[in-house]
């Protein structure tokens, strides 16, 4: 009777310690609200009379999906407010793209204003009715818009299908500042090379981990951005930019995070996403190309630690699951000690 008393103790107390676990991995949040507000000539793009409906549909499922798992990993929450642009292209090699806009401090430093980052990390509206940034989809690409279907993979002469969903997360991850807003030459988005920066650019720096912006002065080095951005992935990334943030470092093993540096500057890809011809990081939301075929939908350790690096919030279990958890470990806890205890004296 005693021994039957113990089992279903034990049973309760894993069932609230499987319970607390549930807690923790599914503990959700707002997370992010997106508006569109299309911006196409009236009967084509996401306007179109034919394809418009279920394009500004694929969209929307797009942006509720990613937001659900951004919430899974920040707090952050905000209305973003994005202007959705159309282009039918077939022989673009461009998917998509998006950014947020950005406003001018009018002082050096780290500082440029990231409209969707600060919104989401200050509540403050630096675009006040204007919208926030901007998304712009190929439609000339051969997308799946079914989320549940799995898009397929090219093979011989059959192109496959791109993954509209996961390069939809792709880029509503750049609008949250995951790029640094530079150009070839290194000017920053307001054309000037010693003024006003992005904080993903804060975290740039050569292999020897040496800032390309002096974090003092906020004056580029010229010579170790023209020498890294371009071409220099060699000596199994070596060589090139990295990011230094300590939370991507961390979920690194300790080591920079290698940035995409082509052979020769790709706008809108160079330095803007990880370099995925490196252990760990291939596969990743944030590769620089889309190929035909399932992609992620998920950030990983990485990604996460650069976001929070960004300042983004990481979510943490609520303080009632960390007591139930607490309390079941003592509870079982006193049971490990009692069947111990009568053992030891049998």
């Amino acid at each position: 009777m005693i021994h039957q008393k113990q089992n279903r103790m034990q049973r309760m107390v894993r069932a609230a310690l499987l319970a607390g676990c549930l807690s923790l991995g599914t503990t959700a949040y707002a997370g992010i609200t997106f508006q569109f507000q299309y911006g196409d000539p009236a009967g084509t793009g996401f306007l179109d009379p034919i394809y418009g409906a279920s394009r500004q549909a694929a969209l929307n499922t797009a942006a509720e999906n990613f937001s659900s798992m951004f919430g899974s990993h920040f707090s952050n929450s905000a209305t973003i407010v994005l202007t959705a642009n159309a282009q039918n292209d077939p022989y673009s090699g461009t998917l998509a793209s998006a950014s947020s806009y950005f406003t001018n401090p009018g002082s050096a430093g780290f500082n440029l204003g990231e409209v969707v980052r600060t919104k989401l990390q200050n509540g403050i509206d630096l675009n006040g009715n204007v919208a926030d940034g901007v998304v712009n989809v190929n439609f000339g690409a051969n997308w799946e818009l079914d989320f549940n279907t799995p898009p397929a993979w090219g093979w011989g002469w059959y192109p496959g299908t791109h993954d509209f969903y996961g390069t939809l997360y792709h880029e509503f991850t750049h609008t949250l500042g995951f790029s640094p807003v530079m150009t070839q030459s290194g000017t920053s988005a307001f054309g000037m090379k010693d003024g006003s920066w992005s904080t993903f650019s804060s975290f740039i720096v050569d292999k020897n981990n040496n800032p390309i912006i002096d974090p003092h002065t906020f004056v580029l080095n010229q010579g170790a951005w023209d020498t890294g951005s371009v071409g220099n992935w060699g000596e199994g990334g070596s060589e090139g930019l990295f990011f230094n943030g300590t939370n991507a470092v961390a979920a690194n093993g300790g080591f920079l995070v290698t940035l995409y540096t082509a052979d020769a500057w790709e706008p809108g890809s160079s330095v803007s996403h990880l370099d995925d011809r490196m252990p760990g990081i291939e596969g990743t939301l944030m590769s620089p190309a889309s190929y035909a075929g399932p992609q992620m939908r998920d950030y990983s350790a990485i990604e996460v630690g650069i976001l929070k690096d960004l300042g983004y919030v990481a979510v943490v279990p609520e303080p009632e699951t960390y007591a139930m958890l607490l309390a079941g470990l003592a509870v079982l806890g006193a049971i490990v000690r009692r069947r111990a205890s009568v053992i030891t004296m049998g």
